[in-house]
């Protein structure tokens, strides 16, 4: 399920769908309002040469029995399109058993294949108990279902995440910063990449403990969160690098190591694809020397793009919002790429 990656842009389709949870007490009406940004989501089901189950690439909450911020986006990268019609029966969030409401945005990553973001009708208590289950029954454009049902459990806080606000920059360390799989805060130079201002900036990488004590998920994907952003947002900018050990020999060939970017708000969510190895080619890149772990595998030589401007509009979301860097090692878990981010504005 490796990403060469294009967005495509389309009008959003509406569905409302009502499920019932039954009590010994009483009988709950929940509303989920889908949202499908593009073709991750698709109406029917007729791609008759794939036979893979369909499955959760990268799920943030990754880890079950963690602590997450409660107003923390639930963001799934699947393996594949899901027809939009099979969400409705099972997809399940419950809040301390309860069942919840909320808004599902679709959003289509590298080739299509869906992004879920699902935002609570209203933010999740402190110390709750949230528990999302897939069941079987949700399928790809094949008809294919989930192998058996996924399921995440974690444990919701105020605590966890502060507040962003102030810390585009990351001069204020880790605040309203929380990092899944190896990424970390860095200052002062770190071989070929100097901090574009200020002392500091942030990294996420796709290997293990290149940059942090962490390791990437699956040995393979990492992502940033960064949040609570408390008003509302129409355009981000910032800088960003990409360093990758895949340059020059993997260069045009399925090992496409890949940044996605997503945006997430009260009232919905926007994913794009920010950049790849392929995307970058032989030309886009210099020799960097000296950055952390890199090159951790293959030939001596490790490349950079370079500080990098870009804008991205995202409409008009509303606050809290949350950025998610997610970088993924295609088709591999070896030859790492990272990405640093510097100055964000909004």
């Amino acid at each position: 399920m490796k990403t060469t990656i294009k967005l495509i842009v389309a009008l959003a389709l509406v569905f409302s769908f009502t499920s019932c949870k039954k009590d010994e007490t009483e009988e709950l009406d929940v509303i989920y309002t889908i949202v499908n940004n593009g073709t991750g989501g698709v109406n029917t089901a007729n791609d008759t040469d794939d036979f893979a189950p369909l499955d959760v690439a990268q799920a943030i909450p990754s880890v079950s029995g963690v602590e997450y911020a409660s107003s923390m986006p639930i963001i799934l990268f699947f393996n594949d399109k899901i027809v939009l019609n099979s969400i409705q029966d099972n997809f399940v969030i419950t809040e301390n058993g309860e069942k919840v409401g909320g808004l599902i945005s679709i959003n289509e990553g590298a080739n299509g294949f869906a992004i879920l973001t699902f935002i609570p009708n209203k933010k999740f208590a402190n110390n709750a108990a949230i528990k999302l289950t897939l069941k079987t029954g949700m399928t790809d454009d094949a008809g294919n279902g989930f192998s058996e049902d996924f399921v995440i459990d974690y444990t919701s806080s105020y605590s966890v995440v502060s507040d962003f606000d102030s810390n585009g920059d990351f001069e204020s360390g880790d605040d309203g910063v929380v990092f899944i799989g190896d990424g970390n805060i860095l200052t002062g130079p770190q071989g070929c990449v100097d901090p574009y201002e200020g002392s500091s900036f942030a990294g996420i990488t796709s290997g293990n403990q290149l940059i942090s004590g962490g390791n990437a998920i699956g040995g393979a994907t990492s992502s940033m969160i960064l949040g609570p952003i408390n008003t509302t947002v129409s355009t981000l900018n910032f800088k960003y690098n990409f360093l990758s050990s895949e340059f020059q020999e993997y260069v045009d060939s399925m090992y496409d190591d890949s940044v996605i970017i997503t945006v997430v708000g009260e009232n919905g969510a926007s994913s794009e694809f920010l950049t790849s190895v392929n995307t970058v080619n032989t030309d886009g890149n210099t020799e960097c020397f000296y950055f952390p772990g890199l090159p951790d595998y293959g030939d001596s030589y490790a490349g950079a793009t370079g500080w990098i401007s870009k804008s991205i509009n995202v409409g008009s979301l509303e606050g809290p919002v949350y950025i998610v860097f997610t970088i993924t090692d295609v088709a591999d878990t070896i030859y790492s790429s990272a990405l640093t981010v510097d100055a964000i504005t909004y």
